[in-house]
């Protein structure tokens, strides 16, 4: 078999390595997923500020009849979200040739190298929890659906939107809410799949989900919000022009996430080195429309 180059790699490397990894990316992230995402693959650097502007606050006015409507020009606000976390997951690869032939080889390898990626990102994400002010639950105690409730009505209070909640739970109050006996005759007939699956779906307005990182600090935290809790931005990376250096910046047109796939062959090591990257960072938004359910 003829020795592999970064040439010979490169068909194969951009196109199937860079969009197995962004699939693995969102399968791998659930906060990420809700919050509110400001993308772009135009090239950053680390430590670069974005400027996020914030509408301001309008005031709903009573019309006069024959008089003009009266014109508002609200004091915008921004929040401002620097990028610097730079994260890189890397692998060298001997046997190219071998893993661009197998679908299974190279799953294993874009599962390993994405996970932590993810993971990281998620638990930045989790950590602004300790900048909410509005807070829920009792400590060393499991949340229920009464629980699901308090964080409704907190919400409800703040005024935030009735659409696009999210409740994320850690492991342990998933299955305390997957057996409380309030929700039991809810389940069975009309979400039967949190039964049969342990998908519990949708309750008291909430979309329902789990996250194996859920934060334990003193107790367990849990977070009830709407999108506009907290930003995500992902910035795409600079290309390097190096000889024998291949490099592609992709965007997921569903979850926004955005990464960069670097491609080039080792002759120290005789093979070829795979790295991907990412650039973002994260900052709440609007404080009330996150809530903190300890447990």
């Amino acid at each position: 078999m003829p020795d592999v180059t970064i040439t010979s790699a490169a068909a194969f490397i951009p196109e199937i390595w860079a969009n197995a990894a962004l699939l693995e990316l969102r399968a791998n992230m659930v906060l990420s997923q809700l919050v509110t995402k400001d993308t772009d693959v135009a090239s950053f650097v680390r430590g670069d500020i974005l400027h996020i502007p914030v509408p301001g606050t309008f005031v709903a006015n009573d019309k006069v009849a024959n008089t003009a409507v009266q014109l508002q020009v609200p004091s915008d606000g921004e929040v401002t979200v620097t990028l610097n976390k730079h994260k890189e997951a890397s692998v060298l690869i001997e046997d190219i040739a071998k893993a661009q032939s197998s679908q299974d080889l190279m799953s294993r390898y874009v599962r390993h190298m994405v996970r932590p990626i993810a993971e990281a990102i998620e638990k930045d994400l989790f950590s602004l929890y300790a900048s909410l002010t509005t807070t829920g639950g009792v400590g060393a105690t499991d949340l229920t659906g009464t629980s699901i409730r308090a964080a409704r009505k907190l919400l409800n209070d703040n005024k935030v939107p009735l659409e696009n909640r999210s409740f994320v739970l850690s492991t342990k109050d998933e299955i305390s809410l997957l057996g409380d006996t309030t929700l039991q005759s809810f389940f069975a007939f009309s979400q039967p799949e949190a039964v049969q699956e342990g998908r519990i779906g949708r309750v008291y307005g909430f979309d329902i989900y789990v996250s194996q990182l859920a934060p334990f600090s003193t107790n367990q935290k849990n977070l009830a919000f709407s999108p506009e809790f907290a930003i995500l931005a992902m910035r795409g990376l600079p290309m390097n022009e190096a000889p024998n250096v291949q490099q592609l910046t992709i965007q997921d047109p569903k979850s926004g996430l955005v990464l960069r796939q670097t491609v080039s062959y080792s002759p120290n090591f005789l093979g070829v080195q795979v790295t991907i990257d990412v650039l973002y960072g994260f900052s709440v938004l609007r404080n009330l429309a996150g809530v903190l359910m300890i447990s």
